[in-house]
């Protein structure tokens, strides 16, 4: 159990306020010191980072060596959604602070079963068929719909989601494979490929690794340009992965192409960008994956995350498990 008060501050938008509502009550509940700040200046202004024991973070402050270095109490920094990509991770396992996130079942499945949705939308050109309902004179004369089954789709990361999206893609009798940048066995019914390879030779991509040092700008114009003619392009994960101005313009030039994109680079995607133009293309507001089971669950598993860093046990979603014997040693008789 806590024994003394902890510092434990929240950074993200406005709108995680209700991810973010149960989490504080509970903790001020147990007397804790409770910090809410939607900006990253008024948040370093503040003094807080100093004394701050727990940090929760989502698209306000990346947090790297300098920031935890001037943290010295910093125990976690925790994520409510899956993304950690405001933390660097080296720096934090170097310095014995854990990295936990927000990867339960119910928010890895939604965004899996989502992707899977954008594929066969995709597929099927299920945003033109309802456009014909309004113009029948518009309906081809030949069908431009294309089946999944005996089709390949190559994914681009194999963590919580990609595997998800893989093992729901079995059904469909479709060729899997992946690439992932540390070579491993990848289970039954998933095939192993390069990167170049997984470009060439699918005709479904789907971006679903992390960002990070290693997969930011990873997917640039000639990258995606070994992609197929008429590829389906699906990117479910980080804008910053895949390069949009290129994506746009291949995408116009190649009219058989088709795009999925809910995440794009910056967000929220700008008014003018020559993606709201294509008619090739399924845009969504970085949403598609978002589901009420989820965000019912995402509030207790942060509470019970943040409660357990503070009783000195590694909560269960931690993604620097190298870090947790040090850890958990530095802070066993400190529980708070």
């Amino acid at each position: 159990m806590s024994q003394s008060p902890s510092t434990i501050d929240f950074l993200g938008p406005d709108d995680f306020g209700g991810i973010f509502e149960d989490a504080i009550r509970g903790l001020r509940a147990r007397g804790h010191d409770v910090g809410r700040f939607a900006d990253a200046s008024d948040y370093l202004a503040s003094g807080r980072l100093g004394r701050v024991d727990v940090l929760v973070d989502v698209d306000v402050l990346q947090v790297g060596a300098a920031e935890m270095d001037a943290a010295p109490r910093l125990r976690a920094l925790i994520s409510p959604v899956i993304g950690t990509e405001e933390f660097d991770h080296a720096a934090a396992t170097a310095r014995n602070i854990l990295i936990a996130n927000g990867q339960t079942v119910e928010n890895y499945t939604s965004m899996a079963e989502a992707t899977v949705m954008l594929i066969l939308a995709s597929l099927y050109e299920f945003d033109k068929a309802i456009t014909y309902m309004d113009d029948p004179s518009s309906r081809p004369g030949y069908p431009r719909a294309r089946m999944l089954r005996g089709r390949t789709v190559g994914i681009i990361g194999l963590g919580k989601i990609g595997m998800a999206v893989a093992e729901r893609l079995q059904p469909f009798a479709c060729d899997v494979q992946a690439y992932v940048r540390t070579p491993r066995d990848l289970g039954q019914g998933i095939r192993p490929v390069g990167l170049d390879d997984l470009l060439r030779t699918s005709d479904v991509v789907v971006v679903a690794t992390e960002l990070n040092e290693h997969t930011r700008g990873l997917l640039g114009a000639d990258k995606l340009a070994l992609m197929k003619p008429n590829a389906v392009f699906v990117n479910i994960a980080r804008g910053a992965i895949s390069n949009d101005a290129a994506l746009a313009t291949l995408a116009k030039e190649r009219t058989g192409m088709r795009l999925a994109l809910d995440v794009f680079d910056p967000e929220p995607l700008d008014l003018a960008s020559p993606l709201r133009a294509l008619p090739n293309a399924i845009l969504t507001p970085h949403m598609v994956g978002h589901t009420c089971d989820t965000f019912d669950r995402m509030p207790l598993v942060l509470l019970e995350n943040i409660l357990d860093v503070l009783d000195a046990k590694a909560p269960r979603f931690t993604l620097n498990p190298a870090v947790v014997p040090s850890w958990s040693a530095k802070w066993a008789g400190d529980a708070r």
